[in-house]
């Protein structure tokens, strides 16, 4: 099929795009924490056994830098959103405003970098916003002992160093006891920190001492532009691998994760954030979008300067955490949740050999990715900008058992009329123009193929 005549389809077939409509969205029941690793290892679930998409938001400085009601505002919003995880620091080394103490001055340590002398009343505090978070259906992926970049002065790493294996044991144990009754978290050992395979005792042994504290949540861990498992090696305690990078081609490194074997339920941890390194809208919504069709089982957003809540920061901004809330990233990311959510995002499979993209697919940062359920009945593409006007593309739809509804979902807007579905046979390889500008001066878009009988 020729472009201009996939282009004249989108008005003839009408009558067909109410059923390829993307379902509206339907509050999702509040998850049953704890969660855990699906049979299958490629996702995780509540403990009901309903699947969990991790919709993230990074709120790394949540505990030291915000009272407990800037705290209940950040989580209503973020609630309403759909967002349904935060990674969140539990001590902060360097980008809060009284760091390490808390906004209210409270150390977490007795003497300074002591962590064989915690401070109770700190880590009383913190129970309290992490428990505010489980009340309102948050995940809370939270990071013990942030290490920092390079090991440098925004971590602890260089304290966790000279207090030696025995003190973070010990510090392991007393974290584990102390929030051993909230079931709403995931450790996160590490942190910005792609530490040598000789220091790895560092995660080690925090790991050992939370499970002596009887922590019997899940651990994953922050690397340092790399995977966790790149970071850390295969460890009994890694239940959820990560990918965290900076690079054009993140489809790579996500689709890597992927086919790692045994299999791993993986997020995107952190990748560049809004209003940090240049970055564009599109640029954000790509993110989001590879990860789920590479596989992940969800991924976290940033903004600036969201994650700190107007606390040091390494890079400038104008506005405040409070008028972030409201950005275009987090109304893309919402959207996202919103379109998975009703649809079974967990039977995703990526198209890692391209046979569903016969043409056109494009490569860097203009790849399109896509993922199938295996019964051949629904398919997914992310179609990423790619120069400044619509994008061709040659589908192979010989997999579907029957003829195919086709649909342009926009991932940049609510409001604006997707255009109407097209009815295509499952026996060629249709070649499809996309819709162009999506309204938000970019051209980036997702299509929806389903098939029209059932597998």
């Amino acid at each position: 099929m020729k472009p201009i005549l996939a282009s004249l389809l989108l008005l003839l077939c009408a009558s067909v795009s109410g059923r390829a409509q993307a379902s509206p969205p339907r509050a999702a029941a509040p998850a049953a924490f704890p969660l855990r690793v699906s049979q299958n290892g490629r996702h995780l679930e509540d403990a009901g056994g309903r699947p969990f998409l991790v919709i993230g938001d990074a709120a790394w400085s949540l505990i030291a830098q915000l009272r407990e009601e800037s705290i209940a505002r950040y989580l209503e919003d973020r609630q309403k959103r759909g967002f349904n995880s935060i990674l969140v620091n539990l001590i902060e080394h360097k980008f809060a405003s009284k760091a390490p103490a808390n906004i209210d001055g409270v150390a977490p340590f007795l003497k300074p970098g002591d962590f064989a002398q915690p401070n109770p009343a700190y880590f009383d505090y913190a129970h309290q916003s992490v428990a505010a978070a489980g009340r309102r259906g948050f995940a809370v992926w939270l990071c013990p002992a942030y290490l920092g970049w390079g090991g440098g002065d925004e971590g602890f790493f260089k304290e966790v160093k000279a207090a030696g294996p025995a003190a973070l044991r010990s510090y392991g144990r007393l974290v584990g006891q102390r929030f051993k009754d909230l079931p709403n978290i995931v450790w996160v050992l590490g942190g910005d920190y792609a530490l040598p395979e000789a220091e790895r005792w560092v995660a080690n042994e925090l790991a050992q001492g939370l499970r002596q504290g009887s922590a019997t949540q899940l651990m994953t861990a922050h690397g340092g532009q790399t995977s966790a498992l790149d970071t850390f090696g295969d460890q009994p305690w890694l239940a959820v691998d990560t990918v965290y990078r900076y690079q054009p081609d993140l489809w790579r490194p996500l689709l890597a994760a992927y086919d790692r074997k045994p299999a791993r339920p993986f997020v995107l941890i952190e990748t560049v954030y809004e209003s940090e390194h240049d970055s564009k809208p599109e640029q954000i919504r790509r993110q989001a979008w590879w990860a789920m069709l590479c596989g992940a089982c969800g991924q976290f957003f940033g903004n600036n300067p969201m994650w700190h809540f107007d606390g040091p920061t390494l890079f400038p901004h104008t506005n405040t955490w409070e008028q972030a809330l409201d950005s275009t990233g987090a109304r893309d990311v919402a959207r996202l949740g919103k379109f998975l959510a009703p649809r079974p995002w967990q039977q995703l499979v990526p198209d890692t050999e391209g046979k569903l993209v016969a043409a056109g697919a494009g490569d860097g940062a203009a790849r399109i990715i896509a993922a199938r359920a295996p019964n051949g009945g629904l398919a997914v593409l992310y179609i990423p900008a790619g120069g400044t006007g619509p994008r061709d593309l040659t589908l192979n739809l010989t997999g579907f058992p029957g003829p195919v509804t086709a649909q342009w979902f926009n991932p940049a807007s609510d409001v604006s009329p997707h255009p109407p579905g097209m009815a295509l046979s499952n026996r060629g390889q249709p070649t499809l123009r996309t819709p162009g500008d999506n309204g938000a001066g970019a051209n980036d878009w997702l299509l929806v193929l389903e098939s029209q009988s059932r597998p």
